[in-house]
């Protein structure tokens, strides 16, 4: 894990090493062990290196083969890089350090004029740039699900690439200009989607794709996608089967390290299942972490003790002090490059930082409730559907006497007979009528339709495949890659690498041709009964059972409370101790000058919102704190404000306290 920027001249002129020295310096967070450089007439590499695999001088990065014509950073890990390594020496390659990354270099030079087989055969997460410097032909690319960031610009004869936007911004070539539709799309959905960012200009390349520079031209193709079902059944023992397997072998390929490795464990059922499958390939005892605020129903420390216990790990809990929770806001916004998306990623910061002295890499359970359909309340959304298309061709009254309460969450969109319209309404958090009411009347105009047709391109991409199907792939190209993108900003900003055993793509491509069924079931006919007179915020998990196959497959494998368990989702106060706090912060920054100075939020609507919701509960404190964030990222970004003196606090405040 690392960190990487660069610039190429498109005109082949000299790149100014001065200006390479100040983007990659924008990510020492990152690669806080080591730092490398490159610049050889029209490229120029930029390297900040987390040790883990080879830590020796001889794994510094830019990398090179035996001729030393292609040049490579990386940031990530290549879990099959010893099979390919093997495969290289028997061609002739001859390597210079043990380091992961290196086999890049060799694969590149290797198949100068075939991206696809470069990065066909890589098992791995990595974002990674190689210079061909006879060809002059510059190569990013990205992992096939975006574990990994990369972001690029292109700036007149300029292309910019980096870890993190801030790494562009700091060439001085890019301004920090708002996309109005990412503003937008954040507001929607708590992010921009890809290829957006909130800046203009600034572009993530989007997961399973790469980027070739070369004679002046820029083209970004696409190398790897989800396949579709093949609608086979196979049966249950099948699929309970080849889940253990493929689990605990992407469990296996990721305690590849050189560095202690450590794992998350909130006591939900993905992370117990990630410690269950360390702790039995493991010799010593794993090391396990768990955050919560101490309050009951705040957190899930007795059943992470639970799976502690039972497999005997080194555990640690982290409990969080309410009051400094704001205070890192403005420095953890610097961090993302972005407004925070979820309460929860101040307390991932806090959590990696205690972490850190103890292990680098640790393991987490992110993806599993994309891939086994465990949010009930977004993966339901076409039974939902469905309901509302019957009620919709009834007379007015049998929506209030049948629907449950189904319009609470689609308003007008019940009925409509677009799947994606249908679906945006319920995945959304703002609605369009009232991002449109928020923002300035220009800010609304330049925002177009926001992340809606960004959502809509993923949509398209699964014509004729089965409603729920469609949703499911949708999350991982959606909501999977801005969950990615949290736990990458907050656990680099400690230089801890995060690595994900679910979201390895066998797994994915196995899992994703799996029925519905062995994910997502009803809990018995009077359940569906039920539900049908219901929605899915209401009667998930209530009526039906998520993660099926991960519950069969595992439950001799955990306590048994742990695998019955709901999902919960760790949870942030807002509604609790920090609402009058919240509040007092929302009026005091959204209704400001400098708000109304950048010309985004309409301060008089935004004034009449927080009247009219103050007594409201619910989701109105998330949204609150969703406008405080993106306030404090103008201020951050468009005013040039330092996070350290926004009155709010400094990233060097107190993590929370560990025993």
């Amino acid at each position: 894990m690392c960190g990487i920027a660069g610039i190429v001249a498109l005109d082949g002129r000299e790149v100014p090493a001065a200006l390479v020295a100040r983007m990659a310096a924008t990510l020492e967070h990152r690669g806080p062990d080591d730092g490398g450089g490159l610049v050889r007439g029209a490229c120029g590499f930029g390297h900040c290196r987390l040790s883990i695999i080879d830590l020796s001088p001889s794994a510094r990065q830019p990398l090179t083969d035996e001729s030393g014509n292609v040049w490579l950073i990386c940031n990530g890990e290549i879990y099959n890089h010893e099979a390919l390594r093997e495969q290289l020496l028997e061609a002739g390659h001859r390597f210079r350090s043990h380091s992961d990354s290196e086999v890049l270099a060799h694969l590149v030079e290797a198949h100068p004029e075939a991206p696809e087989r470069v990065l066909e055969d890589l098992d791995g997460m990595f974002a990674f740039a190689a210079w061909d410097a006879e060809r002059q032909r510059l190569l990013l690319a990205r992992d096939r699900l975006g574990i990994k960031p990369l972001y690029w610009a292109r700036s007149g004869p300029w292309l910019l690439f980096g870890s993190e936007p801030k790494a562009i911004l700091a060439s001085g070539l890019v301004e920090a200009r708002p996309d109005m539709a990412a503003v937008s799309s954040y507001l929607a959905y708590r992010h921009a989607i890809a290829p957006r960012t909130m800046f203009e200009g600034i572009h993530a390349l989007e997961p399973g794709h790469y980027l070739v520079a070369a004679d002046g031209e820029v083209r970004v193709r696409r190398y790897w996608d989800i396949p579709a079902p093949d609608g086979r059944d196979l049966g249950e023992d099948y699929y309970v089967e080849e889940t253990r397997r493929l689990l605990g072998e992407a469990v296996r390929k990721r305690l590849m390290s050189d560095v202690p490795i450590g794992a998350y464990l909130s006591g939900g059922l993905d992370s117990s299942i990630v410690v269950a499958l360390m702790a039995q390939q493991s010799q010593a005892p794993v090391k396990t972490y768990s955050v919560g605020f101490g309050e009951e129903g705040l957190d899930e420390f007795p059943f992470a003790r639970l799976v502690a216990d039972r497999y005997a790990t080194d555990h640690h809990e982290v409990r969080l002090d309410a009051p400094g929770y704001f205070d890192l806001l403005p420095a953890l916004i610097r961090q993302r490059d972005a407004p925070l998306g979820v309460p929860n990623e101040v307390p991932l910061y806090q959590m990696s930082r205690a972490l850190k002295q103890d292990f680098t890499v640790v393991l987490s359970g992110e993806g599993a409730d994309e891939l086994f359909a465990g949010y009930g309340d977004y993966v339901r959304t076409p039974f939902d559907w469905r309901k509302g298309r019957v009620l919709g061709r009834l007379p007015p009254a049998a929506l209030g006497l049948l629907g449950g309460g189904i319009e609470q969450k689609y308003g007008a969109a019940v009925s409509d007979p677009d799947q994606v319209t249908h679906f945006l309404a319920g995945y959304g958090w703002f609605r369009p009528a009232e991002i449109a009411s928020l923002l300035t009347p220009a800010a609304a105009a330049a925002a177009g339709a926001g992340g809606r047709d960004e959502v809509r391109r993923h949509f398209d991409a699964t014509e004729g495949w089965a409603p729920y199907d469609r949703v499911l792939y949708v999350l991982e190209k959606v909501h999977l890659v801005n969950l990615l993108a949290r736990v990458d900003a907050m656990t680099m900003a400690t230089a801890v690498e995060a690595r994900v055993p679910f979201v390895d793509h066998r797994l994915v491509e196995f899992a994703m041709g799996m029925p519905l069924r062995y994910k997502l079931r009803w809990r018995s006919p009077f359940h569906l009964a039920r539900a049908s007179l219901s929605y899915s915020d209401r009667f998930r998990e209530r009526d039906d059972i998520t993660k099926w196959v991960l519950r069969r497959a595992f439950e001799d494998q955990l306590p048994p409370d742990v695998v019955r368990r709901s999902k919960v989702g760790f949870k942030v106060p807002l509604e609790q101790a920090f609402r009058g706090q919240l509040m007092a912060l929302g009026r005091s920054l959204l209704l400001s000058e400098a708000a109304r100075r950048h010309g985004i939020l309409d301060v008089d609507a935004v004034a009449r919102w927080l009247d009219a919701g103050a007594q409201n509960g619910g989701e109105f404190g998330h949204r609150v704190w969703m406008l405080v964030n993106l306030e404090l990222w103008c201020r951050i970004y468009l005013d040039g404000e330092d996070p350290e003196h926004t009155g709010l606090g400094a990233l060097g405040a107190a993590p929370g306290t560990a025993r």
